[in-house]
């Protein structure tokens, strides 16, 4: 029989998994005793204040990256990654910039992975880093093609189209870095019911979940607004307010990225209406999808580079 909610209960996974901990009935009393969450990166703080300048440009990006040498040696990896095809030799992030990424995506990227770079999290498992990186490469190459699908008018803004997709899953890496025992049991959860949403494993378990983990760290760092709802949101397919287009189509991408085991969608129900409110033809998020398969070994390569 499959799992499911009615006759599954805490213990499926066994006492050899707890190794002492046993699960807060909800997650919240844990999180009052929290003093303190990791700071905002000075890397990330620098490019935020950057996005706002009107004078912006590649020596000032560059710049700032170059003030961190992980931030550096990251940016210059990946515009030599095999994903985007240049053949010439990058030994600076003003090339990688100039040459291979753009302006735009390496100021979306760099944020980032500043913004990830204090989140010490395990890289295994359907929740760990890995994934998490996996997860939003390719949900940052599907959003861009599926917004391209829609309507001219109902597209979202590129930027925090990319942002969305990069940085909407973080409670993970946030619960991970900060509740270790708790990220370990939910992993013991997910490998023991492979059947069940993610989402609903969570909530059952500890009264919350990564949406909400995660909008608290984007709060507490005073992130943009749009990038805090669509944390808070992307599970929620009937939100309405403030961006709703953005975090439909973070929900739409997740879903499709699920039918190829990608992310924590893969048993999440999409409502048949969604496609439509976002102006898409069905068919043709189907054949944006299956090309997804061709770069799905390189996305897989630069999640393991990234993690390394």
């Amino acid at each position: 029989m499959e799992s499911n909610l009615i006759n599954w209960t805490l213990d499926n996974i066994g006492n050899q998994q707890r190794n002492g901990f046993t699960p807060p009935r909800d997650m919240r009393e844990t999180i009052a005793q929290i003093k303190a969450l990791p700071p905002l990166p000075g890397s990330a703080m620098r490019i935020l204040n950057l996005i706002g300048d009107p004078h912006a440009d590649v020596a000032k990006l560059a710049e700032i990256i170059e003030l961190d040498p992980l931030l550096t040696a990251q940016i210059i990896r990946w515009a030599s990654s095999s994903l985007y095809g240049y053949r010439g030799k990058i030994t600076t992030v003003h090339d990688a910039i100039s040459r291979v990424l753009g302006f735009n995506f390496v100021l979306d990227l760099a944020l980032g992975l500043a913004v990830l770079a204090p989140l010490k999290s395990p890289k295994e498992g359907q929740i760990g880093t890995r994934m998490f990186w996996t997860h939003a490469l390719a949900s940052t190459r599907l959003m861009a093609q599926l917004a391209a699908a829609m309507p001219e008018p109902m597209r979202p803004n590129s930027q925090e189209l990319f942002l969305a997709g990069l940085m909407h899953n973080i409670g993970f890496p946030l619960l991970g870095h900060r509740f270790l025992d708790e990220f370990n049991y939910l992993s013991g959860l997910i490998n023991a019911n492979p059947n069940l949403a993610i989402f609903n494993l969570e909530n059952f378990a500890f009264g919350l979940n990564h949406t909400e983990i995660g909008a608290w760290l984007m709060n507490v760092w005073s992130m943009p607004r749009t990038i805090t709802d669509i944390v808070y949101h992307h599970h929620n397919p009937c939100y309405r307010g403030e961006h709703h287009l953005l975090n439909l189509l973070t929900f739409y991408s997740d879903c499709l990225l699920g039918k190829l085991g990608i992310g924590d969608a893969a048993n999440q129900l999409c409502p048949e209406d969604v496609p439509a409110l976002l102006g898409l033809d069905e068919a043709v998020c189907q054949r944006i999808l299956d090309s997804q398969n061709d770069e799905i070994s390189y996305i897989l390569a630069t999640a393991e580079q990234l993690t390394d």
